[in-house]
């Protein structure tokens, strides 16, 4: 529900009164309150699977158990998941996928900009997007590799 009035101009089509606006009764997609709804169901939904939000950096969650560490990072509704055991990553989907209608893909590629590589060390995280789109920019030659 709704903490405070929210009210918006009939759409097209719908036959109310001319001059006449609605009140919303629950958050509606595209107003700026539904992002502020979301977020704080979704921080809800993690609090209760037991993730800790990051001090620094709060689209970023933390899950500590004796299966290990989990990491999750959050940007409005994608998210990416790590995790030290596949049965610890697989305990968290299952948690998450009782309260959220969420498509899980195993293997990431890209998020929001980023290319991510798996390496046999970890995760490389990369823009080159951004590095190329900047040094165009400043006419900087970048070699390839």
């Amino acid at each position: 529900m709704i903490d405070m009035p929210v009210f918006i101009w009939p759409p097209q089509g719908m036959n109310i009164e001319k001059g006449k606006l609605l009140r919303l009764k629950k958050a509606l997609y595209g107003t700026k309150q539904a992002a502020h709804f979301w977020w704080q169901n979704l921080t809800r939904i993690l609090e209760d699977i037991v993730f800790h939000p990051n001090k620094e950096d709060l689209s970023t969650y933390t899950y500590t158990s004796d299966e290990g560490t989990a990491l999750l990072w959050i940007h409005v509704d994608d998210g990416v998941l790590t995790s030290s055991s596949d049965s610890l990553l697989k305990t968290i989907l299952q948690k998450m996928s009782l309260v959220l209608n969420i498509k899980w893909d195993r293997r990431v590629s890209g998020f929001i900009g980023l290319t991510i590589e798996a390496t046999a060390t970890g995760l490389c995280i990369s823009q080159p997007n951004l590095i190329e789109k900047l040094t165009s920019l400043s006419s900087i030659n970048i070699m390839e590799k």
